[in-house]
């Protein structure tokens, strides 16, 4: 597609390079899905025609220009076709990726402390059983990787074949508008929204898919997050490999509903048995009492 086109036609801020997201073969703009730093986070890859934000991850093409151009979906479709581009377009493949960047966790002492500890006990969170069974540690007060500030946060590392290939985080404050913040991309080895959270030798043939890690921690190891609502094809794709099965839990509010009735049907249209079950409030807000009878409700 030819971004730079629609950029210049519509007057879109954009960079290709001059700044640490800005690199060869990429075209990046503000993002219009994750609020704070305006800091050409957006990145369009030329070469295989997708986006992925380098703060919230990666986003179809039609929703894309939805946001940035703010217009309708219809729209959006229209220039798509006119610049030559297709509306779903992601990358081919989910693999380890070969960086000048390696993998690591941000900087300073990763450990749970008192106010990890007495965060995750608000939450009724065992926080020894956390630090066990997912290996879940919390950053400082001085905490940065790539000049993104992660300090006073809960840190998940996330596994995949039994690698360490990502990780995400939780901000300790209710008022933080970046509540979840994820490794950079280009220090990923797989994109973690490519794959999913758990425990994938505890699954079976039935999972309950949820939104976020913290859901996943409460349901215990039969149970998978996609991080967020905004699920991706690779991880439909994930779902039908590892489950014949899937009940989708999903936040209750009408926004998170719809997505769960669009991975519904896109899991049966696979092949995959889905179905949608609900609760008052999200997962992880759950007693552990609730949440233990309800994964035998379901499993």
């Amino acid at each position: 597609m030819k971004i730079l086109e629609i950029y210049k036609a519509y007057s879109i801020p954009f960079i290709t390079e001059g700044n640490k997201h800005a690199r060869d073969g990429w075209v990046n703009t503000h993002c219009p899905f994750c609020p704070g730093e305006q800091n050409y986070h957006l990145g369009y890859n030329l070469e295989d025609n997708y986006y992925n934000c380098w703060r919230c991850g990666p986003h179809f093409v039609d929703k894309t220009l939805e946001k940035l151009l703010n217009i309708t979906h219809s729209q959006a479709t229209q220039i798509i076709r006119q610049y030559g581009g297709t509306s779903h377009r992601i990358r081919k493949e989910s693999k380890v990726k070969v960086s000048l960047t390696p993998f690591k966790f941000p900087s300073g002492e990763l450990k749970l402390r008192v106010h990890h500890k007495k965060y995750l006990a608000r939450r009724s969170f065992d926080y020894d059983k956390l630090a066990y069974e997912w290996q879940v540690t919390g950053t400082g007060p001085v905490s940065y990787l790539d000049g993104t500030n992660y300090s006073h946060r809960i840190l998940a590392p996330i596994y995949w074949d039994g690698k360490v290939v990502s990780f995400q985080t939780r901000s300790l404050r209710e008022d933080d508008p970046i509540k979840y913040l994820a490794c950079p991309m280009a220090r990923e080895l797989i994109e973690h929204q490519h794959i999913l959270y758990g425990n994938s030798a505890a699954w079976g043939k039935r999972g309950v898919c949820v939104e976020g890690i913290t859901d996943v921690w409460r349901l215990g190891v039969k149970s998978f997050a996609v991080f967020g609502i905004d699920y991706t094809p690779f991880q439909v794709r994930e779902i039908k490999k590892h489950f014949e099965e899937v009940v989708i839990l999903f936040d209750p509010d009408p926004q998170a509903q719809r997505q769960a009735n669009k991975l519904m049907a896109e899991l049966e249209f696979r092949g995959v048995k889905a179905w949608k079950e609900s609760v008052p409030v999200d997962p992880g807000s759950l007693t552990q009492q609730d949440a233990d009878y309800l994964m035998k409700q379901l499993l």
